[in-house]
């Protein structure tokens, strides 16, 4: 018999299906994570997307809207009679009267009431530019918190991947030995504890990106990629000439002025009040009972304040002129004492970052992965290894809170001046990666 000869049809691979598996998942993955930004960018869109800037914007409208009111006059009012007269052993007839007349204020009244108008533009004005002020040294802080985190969250999952790779390998030589037994155990609970890290440095992130996100008008969940340097930390300057920059440019304090001369001027308007409008127009009456006559002039009117002199509303404006002034004082101490804590808190950062070398970082970074190679060599002792990945773990933990807290404050200062700080770094510049 003639024995039928198999033949095995050779396996092949689909690569080309998974090549273009693979190349869709990379495409898709930047697709959503967009373009790198930048801070400056993030400001824009965020004064762009932010619902909040058409509320102020709406508060100028409506204050240019009182301020066209304000130097409008009353409309002229036209009033009209008709009547009989019946005059003895004469005809019956009628009897007519008609006027217009116009109210004006008294003189100075409407220039005070466009002054107050004027005034009330300026504080919604300084309402839009504060708002777009925070909202952007908010962003500016997000966004420098976010690459911090970043940071953070890299360190944790370096440490993660070496004790992860390491315990494998550890698995696949195991001798059976106590000893070894016991290295590998020391070595999951390392890992177990790495794993907590990471998923907490990781949930810091997320919120961090989230927090930003909503803030520059985008969903929750939509990634943002950053670039460029952002956690410069520069000098600051001297407590009084941050008081000085903040008297000048500090929102909340030019309020507060704007409502103090505000106030003034309703005083001033209150006092006029007390002669009320005055009323004027022409007029023209006429009689048709036993002959017609005619009669025409000039109708003038005003009020004589022998009585209501307005002195309630005068003392209750001066009233809220002190109230006023008093909001005044009470904002400039409160910025004042603000300013001392920020930036006596921001010198305290700086001088525990001051400690700290430029080249720390990354030769931290270095000794972790050396220990890592040297203890797959046998070189160290696994006691030794673990010590030294959460010492580096520690050290990063540690030197980016600092940054952190710093940074935050430096945001603060320049939140309370208005202005942002200028001048060299004087700790290293941290960017993405």
């Amino acid at each position: 018999m003639a024995k039928c000869a198999t033949m095995k049809t050779p396996t092949r691979t689909p690569w080309l299906p998974l090549g273009i598996t693979l190349l869709t998942a990379i495409l898709s993955a930047t697709v959503q994570a967009g373009p790198a930004v930048t801070s400056s960018d993030l400001v824009a869109e965020a004064l762009q997307k932010n619902p909040e800037v058409r509320f102020y914007e709406a508060e100028i409208a409506a204050a240019r809207g009182g301020r066209q009111t304000a130097g409008q006059l009353a409309n002229p009012e036209l009033s009209t009679e008709l009547g009989g007269m019946s005059l003895a052993q004469q005809k019956e007839g009628l009897v007519w009267r008609a006027s217009i007349l116009q109210v004006f204020d008294f003189p100075g009244r409407m220039s005070l009431r466009k002054a107050i108008a004027d005034r009330d533009i300026t504080l919604a004005e300084l309402g839009l530019q504060q708002f777009k002020s925070q909202l952007a040294n908010e962003v500016r802080a997000r966004a420098g918190d976010v690459i911090l985190l970043k940071r953070k969250e890299d360190a944790a999952r370096s440490v993660r991947e070496r004790l992860e790779s390491l315990i494998e390998v550890l698995v696949q030589r195991d001798t059976g030995s106590v000893s070894a037994l016991l290295e590998r155990r020391i070595l999951e609970t390392t890992l177990l504890t790495s794993d907590r890290t990471l998923t907490d440095a990781s949930k810091q992130v997320r919120q961090a990106i989230a927090t930003l996100a909503v803030l520059c008008g985008r969903g929750p969940d939509q990634p943002i990629q950053l670039s460029g340097v952002f956690t410069s930390l520069p000098t600051v300057p001297h407590l009084e000439s941050l008081k000085q920059q903040a008297a000048q440019s500090n929102f909340d304090l030019q309020q507060k002025r704007l409502n103090v001369a505000k106030q003034g001027l309703k005083i001033d308007l209150s006092k006029s009040d007390r002669w009320g409008n005055i009323t004027f127009g022409p007029y023209m009456a006429g009689q048709h009972a036993g002959g017609t006559q005619i009669e025409g002039g000039f109708v003038v009117s005003i009020p004589l304040p022998l009585w209501n002199k307005n002195k309630g509303n005068i003392a209750a404006e001066e009233a809220r002129t002190q109230q006023a002034e008093a909001l005044l004082l009470a904002t400039l101490r409160d910025l004042e004492r603000d300013l001392a804590v920020a930036r006596s808190a921001y010198l305290s950062e700086l001088d525990a970052l001051s400690r700290w070398r430029p080249e720390s970082e990354k030769q931290f970074s270095d000794a972790a992965a050396e220990a890592d190679r040297h203890y797959r060599l046998g070189a160290v002792p696994a006691a030794t290894y673990v010590e030294m990945q959460r010492g580096y773990l520690d050290a990063m933990d540690s030197l980016i809170e600092s940054r952190r807290n710093a940074w935050k404050h430096r945001m603060e200062i320049e939140r309370l001046t208005g202005t942002a700080l200028t001048g060299e770094s004087v700790t290293p510049r941290i960017t993405n990666r």
